[in-house]
């Protein structure tokens, strides 16, 4: 069986506050990944790419050489298949970017109903709240939860990238650097993600 890469990108304007969320799940179909990135100010359809390129370098971080790319994006499954012809500039860049980091990947496009994109749909909905958890969720363990513990928090504020180690409770931002908190460590913390 094949690994499935789940997307899902939106944006609260069109354009407006945009997230990229994404899910792997493995050949037994368990979700072992999950990601979200804030976007800034980008456009439904930007969102949607972002959101696949996301999931993608992921799959690439992993190794796998063969996946299924599932998304509710009608436009960039038949676009990034061929299916259908870029027209929108902005989006054959993003397209360009995909297919130059899926060289050499096996990938089977695949349009699913919104109903069965609901991780990535949630994590693309914390992204454009401003969260962005990246979780590897364990496989290895059988558990009676399906809880998955998340380490790191990213945050994207236009070309700045900000990462929150949740374990030792420290920010790779100048704030936290300076001051030894930041709101990008209240914002967890009313996430409850740390204490």
């Amino acid at each position: 069986m094949v690994w499935k890469a789940h997307f899902d990108g939106g944006s609260r304007g069109n354009p407006g506050i945009a997230g990229a969320g994404a899910a792997l799940y493995d050949d037994e179909n368990r979700l072992v990944w999950r990601g979200a990135e804030p976007l800034g100010e980008r456009t439904n359809n930007e969102a949607e790419y972002m959101a696949a390129i996301l999931v993608l370098k992921e799959v690439l971080r992993r190794g796998l050489s063969e996946i299924e790319l599932c998304g509710d994006s009608k436009l960039v499954i038949n676009q990034l298949s061929g299916a259908w012809k870029i027209k929108e500039p902005r989006l054959g860049v993003l397209a360009e970017e995909f297919k130059a980091l899926a060289k050499g990947l096996s990938v089977r496009f695949r349009w699913v109903p919104r109903k069965d994109n609901s991780e990535a749909d949630r994590m693309a909905n914390l992204a454009m709240d401003g969260l962005a958890p990246s979780d590897d969720v364990s496989s290895e363990k059988e558990e009676t939860t399906s809880q998955a513990v998340v380490e790191i928090v990213v945050f994207s504020d236009g070309d700045e990238r900000y990462f929150v180690d949740l374990p030792r409770l420290r920010c790779s931002c100048e704030e936290f650097c300076s001051k030894g908190d930041c709101v990008h460590l209240k914002i967890c913390r009313d996430a409850g993600f740390a204490p």
